[in-house]
């Protein structure tokens, strides 16, 4: 009874592993619209500041400086904007420099919130065709099969006739 729980296990962390390397480029192409919109909104306030003979920081500081009601709390939705966008451009990158193959374990690790809930709300499992759907699939049932293998077998040592 425990190898049939064992390989179901081990089935389980196949299917489930299978998924990551689709649910990244996923992720990725959420990241990319961010980029993409959040670069067009970083862009026009450089272009202000330039205007006014300003870098993009001299701008932020300028504005969240500013006495006026009401116009502090502008500047802080654009201090928003570019702290985002220079994160996601950042985590993009890095994405893109790496490996395909370690691209899922870069976002186990390190991952936007808003960004993998957006995905998460999107996503939708798949058989996986690709090399690295399987190399994950075979990955996490050789794990799942073994930790559970493992375990099962630690417990029922002690009933086994021998």
């Amino acid at each position: 009874m425990s190898r049939i729980i064992a390989l179901l296990l081990g089935l389980l962390g196949a299917v489930g592993a299978s998924q990551a390397p689709e649910f990244t480029q996923q992720y990725m192409q959420n990241l990319r619209g961010g980029v993409d919109r959040l670069g067009e909104v970083v862009e026009r306030f450089d272009q202000d500041a330039a205007r006014s003979d300003l870098s993009r920081q001299e701008a932020l500081d300028y504005c969240l400086a500013d006495e006026r009601p009401g116009g502090s709390m502008s500047c802080l939705g654009r201090a928003e904007d570019v702290a985002s966008y220079l994160r996601y451009r950042q985590q993009l990158d890095t994405l893109e420099s790496t490996g395909e193959w370690q691209r899922p374990i870069y976002l186990a690790r390190d991952h936007d919130q808003a960004v993998l809930e957006s995905t998460l709300e999107a996503y939708k499992p798949a058989v996986p065709t690709t090399m690295d759907g399987g190399g994950y699939a075979l990955a996490g049932f050789a794990l799942l099969w073994g930790v559970a293998s493992l375990i099962l077998g630690l417990i029922t040592a002690p009933f086994r006739r021998y």
